[in-house]
């Protein structure tokens, strides 16, 4: 062995000094690998923080919409601003303290603005009869431009910032004024905080002027403090640095122990609202786990050195695809969606989540004894991801849809889940799999069905309202006239409903409709629809009905409100005019409704309490 050395001892000279160089180079290399890991791991956790304040302000924002169609419809806020200022209060207050304890938003106001731009009435305040013209800039321009679909922005007003969805309130063509719903930002970041994060939402300083209203104690540097509920500590981390610090446009800060992610909250303009400044303590992102890496990568690298060169080769290849797959398997095991890859045939991997929703199977080969695919599992129901989408499979669908959201539902064990559904295709180097990521939106999707049904639904009577009556006859009117299906259409008010408010008063007139909606509702068969149009008017679709039928129907109704005892009143004090009209081949949706209005004017000209029948 010691002729061996000496033969070779200059190879082993130039290997030992190597081996000092590699090693000096080394030191260098994992003070720099570290601190490009560190900056790596910061930028990733602002991501991912960025990411989920984004997705809470889409919810907040499609929650702040399903409220605002809702109110749209409420006939008390139209007569408020068919009213003098200030002479009429539509019961805000009330209203909210409703919503809130029928729906899972916690806090919301509510705001009545007429065509002028003056403050009719707010839910959370006594203050009306001010103009906001000069404060307001989405209010001047839509006053200016009048849309009749909503508008929703995060803007600032007299008091703070906060969500707010718009809707114009329109008598035929003529605006009346506006009804706001405003969600505080409060809930929100209860939502978001917790566990190892805190939250506070500034204003932005561009905005001081503007806040007339807010407490003076609540600037720093201009900024406006949104939090409600106050958090000393991080208050003052925060103003001993100075907010110019951290909303100086970096991703991210590391300062006193903590990393500092500010979020850009921008209004319907683009310009820059507030600022959403989220606090992490350090220790809490596990950085020991990127230092055990670099370390497992130094004594590799050392060990590689050291190794001859075959057997360093076949080492460093073995290593690198033991770390590939336990790096893989981490990042797999640590999303918190399902996430799984597939060949399209077979599903070649997945995350422990994906165990978890199916809980029965302990490997692949359990779950596809019992499935071919994922789609197996998929409820059918429209809307939702079938195995076959216009005969295309459905991943190869949603490949070739990348922009739209796909929804997929799921029974297990006798649970609803909904997912969102993307997929992406691996790297070259994994020709033909795909990465599947199904993302559990249970709850959000059941707040928005809630909020749909409210915003569909007459809140004296429980009946369909206008809304809702008007989407379902779009639908139904194309399909009469595409299969030649016969329609029509029933629609009566109250007689001297004016009369009855008079004498008895309002509350015994909001009894006569709601015992009128359920006395109708119960005689009507099953696949009829009943809605309440507006005020004491209701209209009915009869589906594949002809006029005969349709005509029976109605002398039915006619008779059972003409002998019903309403409310105490007497049989024969609350009677209905009707009119009835059915779908002509060449009709269109207006003219339809036209007719049929013209019918019931006619039954109220010829006496009331009669049925007349538009040819």
């Amino acid at each position: 062995m010691s002729k061996l050395l000496l033969r070779y001892r200059g190879w082993v000279g130039f290997f030992i000094l190597l081996m000092v160089a590699v090693g000096g180079w080394m030191v260098l290399a994992f003070q720099t690998e570290s601190q490009t890991l560190h900056a790596t791991h910061y930028q990733k956790q602002a991501n991912q923080i960025q990411d989920r304040v984004a997705l809470l302000l889409s919810e907040q924002k499609t929650a702040a919409l399903g409220l605002a169609l809702m109110l749209s419809e409420n006939p008390a806020i139209k007569s408020v601003l068919q009213s003098p200022c200030c002479e009429q209060r539509a019961g805000l207050s009330r209203i909210a303290q409703n919503l809130m304890r029928r729906s899972p938003i916690k806090d919301v106001w509510l705001h009545v603005i007429n065509a002028q731009g003056v403050s009719y009435e707010r839910s959370w305040t006594d203050r009306r009869g001010d103009s906001l013209l000069g404060v307001r800039e989405d209010l001047t321009a839509l006053i200016a431009n009048p849309l009749r679909e909503p508008l929703t922005s995060i803007s600032t007003g007299l008091f703070t910032t906060s969500f707010k969805t718009i809707i114009a309130i329109f008598d035929d063509a003529r605006l009346l004024g506006f009804v706001e719903v405003i969600l505080p930002f409060q809930p929100l970041i209860d939502r978001f905080d917790g566990g190892m994060t805190e939250s506070l939402v500034f204003s932005d300083k561009r905005l001081r002027d503007r806040l007339v209203l807010g407490r003076s104690e609540r600037f720093i540097d201009d900024y406006y403090l949104v939090n409600t509920r106050d958090n000393p500590q991080l208050l003052a981390r925060v103003s001993a640095k100075g907010l110019g610090y951290f909303f100086d446009g970096a991703p991210y800060h590391v300062e006193a122990g903590y990393l500092w992610v500010p979020v850009a909250i921008f209004n319907a303009q683009h310009q820059i609202e507030a600022h959403w400044l989220v606090a992490m303590p350090l220790d809490a992102l596990s950085m020991d786990a990127v230092d055990i890496l670099l370390g497992r990568y130094v004594w590799v690298s050392v060990v590689v050195l050291v190794m001859l060169a075959l057997l360093g080769w076949v080492f460093l290849s073995r290593q690198q695809v033991l770390l590939q797959r336990h790096y893989y398997r981490d990042v797999l095991d640590s999303a918190s969606d399902i996430v799984y890859v597939t060949d399209l045939k077979r599903i070649t991997d997945a995350n422990a989540h994906f165990f978890e929703l199916f809980s029965e199977f302990k490997t692949l080969a359990q779950f596809h004894r019992h499935y071919r695919c994922m789609c197996d599992t998929f409820e059918a129901e429209d809307g939702f991801l079938q195995a076959e989408i216009n005969g295309v499979y459905w991943i190869e669908h949603i490949l070739n849809h990348p922009g739209e959201v796909h929804k997929a539902k799921i029974i297990r064990q006798d649970k609803t889940y909904y997912f969102a559904i993307k997929i992406q295709p691996l790297t070259e180097d994994f020709f033909g799999q795909y990465t599947v990521v199904m993302q559990d939106i249970s709850e959000l999707e059941a707040i928005q069905r809630k909020l749909t049904h409210l915003s569909q639904t007459d809140e004296l009577t429980g009946i369909g309202n206008r809304l809702f009556f008007n989407q379902r006859l779009h639908q139904e009117f194309l399909r009469a006239q595409r299969y030649q299906i016969p329609l029509c259409i029933l629609m009566f008010d109250v007689d001297f409903f004016k009369q009855i408010n008079d004498t008895h008063g309002h509350d015994k007139g909001d009894v006569v409709l709601h015992e009128l909606a359920q006395l109708i509702n119960n005689a009507l068969r099953e696949g009829d629809l009943f809605s309440r149009y507006g005020g004491e008017e209701f209209i009915v679709m009869l589906l594949d009905t002809d006029m005969a039928v349709a005509n029976k129907v109605a002398e039915r109704l006619l008779h059972l409100v003409s002998h019903h005892s309403f409310a105490d009143l007497a049989a024969g004090e609350v009677t209905c005019s009707f009119g009835l009209t059915a779908l002509h081949e060449d009709d269109s949706e207006n003219a339809l409704l036209k007719r049929l209005d013209n019918a019931l004017y006619q039954a109220k000209h010829q006496g009331r309490n009669r049925i007349v029948v538009a040819q």
